[in-house]
């Protein structure tokens, strides 16, 4: 299909009216991060509305400068969802009704207990002629891979969980079968949390510099309270990982998180398994999100047992028994109450350790003493144990929000592992 082997040029295509205006496209860094620890990267990224003449001129503009494109989005059942008409007309086939798409498609939809298909879910089912159906195992949409002017076309579902799948499924087994890493390209990534890029920046350029005269590429991502640095090496020099981690570590510290794109809440359950613990939380400002990211990853039941919401002071007394003598005098945004919180999530929440998280979002309920974006947070190891922290967040009420769950599940990651 591909031709003989050599170093692929890949273009993405996101469609959706919606990411032009409020919704962020997370499906091009995806696209970016599974491709980078292969050693592929993305040549170009298109982002285009709902709209068949500029989906059009955005596949067309993709086809000529790359080997491979991946159009995202625009599969669904509705007015709007336009991809594969786009596409149909601008390669001259037809679209057809697939009949194992259909038996797909309604598997899916029996799977969620809904007996009644709607009728224009049919349109899911519509094929471009000659190409290959790609099976949407969390979604109703199906994907396509077709051939064009000497080009591979991957047509994607823009749901960033259905596309990511996929996206590992499909198009990434296909470039590593079909075309050649460049140069014999490895690639591997190092996780640093809570330090700002500037600072990560500065910390690494001799290291940096370093490798690159063995031939290393870096690639920095930036995430809420994550820093990622990607580093490609020539595979004849792939010994030099072991001496940038063990640099990186002795550079950072605890801030240094693991390797290959581990996550905040992955490092925290991975030592909690390590030592065999268990945790718990205590949420006000957060409401909740902790606990969601935590529960985001495949079997953090062997490790959290839960998180109390309070964010009202009146679930403070009534769910942690918070003396309300104490909310009184320092307040709900304080060290003394994120302490409280920390203990009694302990003990209430029936487990080893335990994250209190108490602070003010905003944009109100700020005063010059205590301003948006303050955070207390507390961890309790033992009944007489515990360590506290504040932190100051900046930007939007759900940046704060989404800081202040990380730096969290950071804090008490770092707390445990000093317990011996």
């Amino acid at each position: 299909m591909f031709g003989n082997k050599k170093k692929a040029n890949v273009g993405i295509v996101c469609v959706g009216s919606e990411l032009l205006f409020h919704t962020v496209n997370t499906n091009i860094h995806t696209a970016t991060r599974l491709l980078e620890t292969k050693g592929f990267g993305v040549s170009y990224n298109v982002i285009v509305g709902d709209e068949i003449e500029r989906i059009q001129t955005a596949v067309k503009f993709c086809t000529e400068n790359c080997d491979v494109v991946v159009v995202s989005g625009g599969l669904g059942p509705t007015f709007d969802d336009l991809t594969r008409e786009s596409i149909s007309q601008l390669i001259g086939r037809k679209l057809i009704f697939s009949v194992e798409a259909w038996n797909e498609i309604q598997e899916r939809f029996k799977a969620r207990m809904i007996t009644e298909i709607p009728e224009k879910n049919k349109k899911q089912a519509m094929i471009i002629e000659g190409s290959k159906m790609l099976s949407n195992k969390l979604g109703t949409a199906p994907g396509m891979m077709l051939e064009y002017k000497g080009k591979t076309i991957f047509l994607l579902p823009g749901v960033p969980a259905e596309f990511e799948e996929m996206f590992k499924e499909y198009v990434v087994s296909e470039l590593e079968k079909r075309f050649s890493s460049p140069v014999g390209i490895v690639c591997r990534g190092f996780g640093i949390t809570g330090v700002p890029e500037a600072v990560v920046e500065e910390k690494t350029e001799k290291l940096r510099e370093t490798i690159s005269r063995f031939g290393g590429n870096w690639v920095v991502l930036a995430f809420p309270y994550l820093i990622e640095l990607w580093l490609r090496l020539p595979q004849t020099e792939s010994s030099l990982f072991n001496k940038v981690e063990l640099e990186l570590r002795e550079i950072f510290k605890d801030s240094f998180l693991g390797l290959d794109g581990i996550s905040i809440p992955e490092a925290l359950l991975k030592i909690l398994k390590e030592k065999k613990l268990t945790c718990a939380f205590a949420e006000s400002c957060t409401g909740g999100l902790a606990g969601h990211l935590i529960t985001e990853v495949p079997g953090s039941s062997e490790c959290f047992n839960g998180s109390m919401v309070v964010y009202s002071n009146t679930l403070k007394k009534k769910i942690l028994k918070i003396p309300k003598t104490l909310l009184r005098k320092f307040g709900a945004v304080s060290e003394e109450t994120a302490i409280a919180m920390s203990k009694s999530a302990r003990k209430y929440g029936k487990a080893d350790v335990s994250l209190a998280i108490t602070g003010i979002a905003g944009p109100s309920g700020a005063t010059p003493e205590k301003p948006v974006g303050l955070v207390w947070m507390a961890v309790a190891i033992t009944n007489h144990y515990f360590e506290s922290k504040k932190f100051y967040f900046s930007g939007t009420r759900s940046m704060i929000k989404l800081r202040a769950a990380l730096a969290g599940i950071d804090f008490l990651r770092r707390t445990v592992m000093k317990i011996q």
